[in-house]
């Protein structure tokens, strides 16, 4: 005889297994988590489920009494949560994620979730979302170099007087100026910088690699050089100065008088 106490048509051992099958909580095995506290382990409580792991650090562990196991504990982790910079309202998110890499078979956890801190974490995962402390950056770049009358000044009083035989004036001056910063604006030193920031290792914030190339530009001794000689007293000065330099040698050296100017 088959028992229907309820009379509802369902035999009752079926009514009971569906039951036990529907309200039964999913027990699931967990790896132990280890977290010093001191009361509990009066208690003789020696390891935490992952619900009691996540309320420990929500409501134990910030009140506990300085000098106490979970105090230093729950200090150096906030310590060590700042150096790696770890946001203060994702402080919460990372120990869940630490609790979740201790019940993580392979992950390398022993069941402190401290150490996932000290070389699994990723702490990009963290950082406020748009303003990302990691990734690479690259910049581009022209410098361009202006001269002043006196730089201007400076950088033509020698050769005029090596390749004219005298000194600039004002008038010169000034041409030479605007010549020479228009000769400078297009050839513009450029420069390119690559810096890359990645997650430290083991408790160290991030790692900075930075990359720069510079080519010159333009080159003011070499324009002030080739100026001078653009000038039409060049030709002038340069025949005068060597032909005083054969008068000299002569005389020096009579033997030399068939010396060939170049």
């Amino acid at each position: 005889m088959v028992l229907d106490v309820n009379q509802n048509g369902i035999p009752d051992f079926l009514e009971q297994r569906t039951s036990a099958s529907t309200t039964a909580p999913f027990q699931a095995p967990f790896e132990p988590i280890f977290l010093p506290d001191d009361d509990a382990k009066k208690k003789g409580q020696t390891s935490w489920s992952v619900q009691q792991a996540l309320d420990w650090f929500q409501f134990v562990a910030p009140k506990g009494a300085k000098g106490t196991a979970k105090n230093l504990y729950y200090t150096d982790l906030i310590a060590l949560m700042d150096r790696l910079g770890i946001p203060k309202d994702k402080r919460a998110d990372a120990w869940k994620d630490a609790i979740a890499w201790t019940q993580t078979p392979g992950s390398g956890a022993v069941g402190d979730p401290k150490d996932y801190f000290l070389g699994f974490v990723d702490v990009s995962r963290y950082a406020d979302a748009g303003t990302s402390q990691f990734g690479t950056t690259k910049t581009k770049g022209k410098t361009v170099t202006t001269y002043s009358t006196s730089d201007a000044a400076s950088q033509i009083l020698g050769t005029y007087r090596s390749e004219l035989g005298f000194e600039p004036g004002a008038e010169d001056v000034a041409t030479y100026q605007a010549a020479v910063n228009k000769a400078a604006k297009a050839e513009p030193a450029t420069y390119s910088t690559t810096t890359t920031v990645k997650p430290g290792p083991k408790g160290v914030k991030s790692v900075t690699d930075t990359q720069s190339k510079t080519q010159t530009g333009f080159d003011p001794t070499m324009f002030a050089l080739e100026y001078a000689r653009s000038n039409p007293e060049y030709a002038e000065n340069f025949a005068v100065k060597n032909f005083l330099t054969l008068i000299d040698n002569s005389l020096k050296d009579p033997n030399r008088i068939g010396l060939v100017v170049e």
